[in-house]
């Protein structure tokens, strides 16, 4: 028994057949419009619908691809009125009611005018396109692939052809224009050709002492192993000395003997030997800083002691006098002549100066009261 259902998307009418819908589970796609719905929504027989005049039936798609010599032998699968659609099961949509006005209880005082009918054809029994797998469209991609092949075939070659005769024309035009002989001709030919390509360059002439210094065997035999140690050694000679330029002060303090070996490098190198200086082993002990009981003068006496095990520099004492807010008043400087003292202070040896100090009318007029004094060892 066939039925017929209606496209929910444009309304179209078309026929369906029970064992097909049993197949796709109720799910078909128009052939009008492509919209895929569940075709027992609204599902009627045929009878229902045999008073209503049959329209005519939609033209097939294949009619708009007349002029296409490569739809010809499309698979006939195209021309059937519907196929099964394998889809999941259709999720529960709820059934809208009818909305058409049931019939009433009025009856019109005259007949109802004949509606004009368009002359545009009636495209509701068009029959829904049917879902094709892969494997049946495959010759139709086939026959798509290969006639899209030959259309670029002939577009290449219409292309070269076009270009040999553009290539023809330019010559035929520019050739009554000049003609020159063949040996203007081959004049230029040849300056192109020698300004184009230069002559080619020398071969580098390598010694041989280089090129045996680049290969692998060289560095594999007993010379190549002798500059290598060779080479070693003068880089550790070099650091050695560079060492021995640096903490000379200290050597020479460690082992008087090396004196001889450091006056030799110094000479060379333009260094000067001198006593080592480490001021944080030199403290000052029994400073003080006293008025004289006959004059102006002042009396300074100090002790310098050494705790390194090796001679040191003498060092400098600065001298600060304070006033009774702690602030420095008079700063004097006294180097190791200015109180008698040697350039070297003895390894745990020790140093006492005493010395006079006398200030000027000037300075000791402007001079505050004198409430202390601060002494520190310093290398200049």
């Amino acid at each position: 028994m066939s039925l017929v259902t209606r496209c929910p998307a444009c309304a179209t009418t078309f026929k369906v057949v029970r064992d097909q819908l049993r197949i796709s589970d109720g799910w078909v796609r128009c052939g009008r419009c492509s919209h895929v719905f569940d075709a027992t929504l609204d599902l009627r027989d045929l009878s229902d619908t045999e008073a209503t005049p049959p329209a005519a039936p939609a033209p097939d798609d294949a009619d708009f691809f007349d002029d296409d010599p490569a739809r010809d032998d499309a698979p006939a699968a195209f021309a059937e009125p519907a196929a099964p659609v394998d889809l999941p099961a259709p999720p529960s949509f709820p059934v809208l009611p009818d909305l058409s006005s049931p019939a009433g209880g009025l009856v019109a005082d005259e007949p109802w005018p004949t509606p004009v009918i368009a002359t545009v054809p009636d495209r509701d029994t068009v029959a829904p396109h049917p879902v094709l797998s892969v494997a049946e469209l495959a010759p139709s991609l086939e026959l798509d692939t290969v006639s899209q092949g030959q259309f670029q075939k002939a577009l290449r070659r219409a292309r070269v052809k076009a270009a040999k005769i553009a290539r023809a024309r330019d010559k035929s035009t520019a050739a009554p224009a000049v003609e020159p002989s063949e040996e203007s001709t081959a004049a230029p030919v040849v300056q192109t050709a020698s300004e184009s390509e230069p002559p080619p360059l020398p071969p580098t002439v390598v010694p041989s002492f280089l090129r045996a210094a680049s290969s692998s065997e060289f560095w594999q035999s007993a010379r190549g192993r002798m500059v290598v140690v060779a080479g070693i050694v003068v880089a550790g000679l070099l650091l050695a000395l560079q060492v021995v330029h640096r903490e000379r002060d200290s050597l020479l303090a460690g082992r008087p003997g090396l004196r001889p070996v450091l006056q030799s490098l110094c000479a060379v190198t333009g260094c000067e030997l001198a006593a080592l200086r480490r001021i944080n082993d030199i403290t000052i002990d029994g400073a003080t800083f006293a008025r004289e009981k006959v004059g102006d003068g002042y009396q300074f006496s100090f002790t310098l002691r050494s705790a390194a095990t090796v001679p040191l520099a003498m060092p400098a004492i600065e001298l600060s006098l304070l006033n009774t807010q702690e602030q420095a008043v008079v700063r004097r400087v006294l180097l190791p002549t200015d109180f008698g003292a040697p350039a070297e202070l003895a390894a745990r040896g020790e140093r006492a100066a005493s010395l006079r100090l006398i200030l000027t009318g000037a300075e000791a007029a402007a001079l505050p009261p004198i409430a202390g004094f601060n002494v520190l060892a310093f290398y200049p």
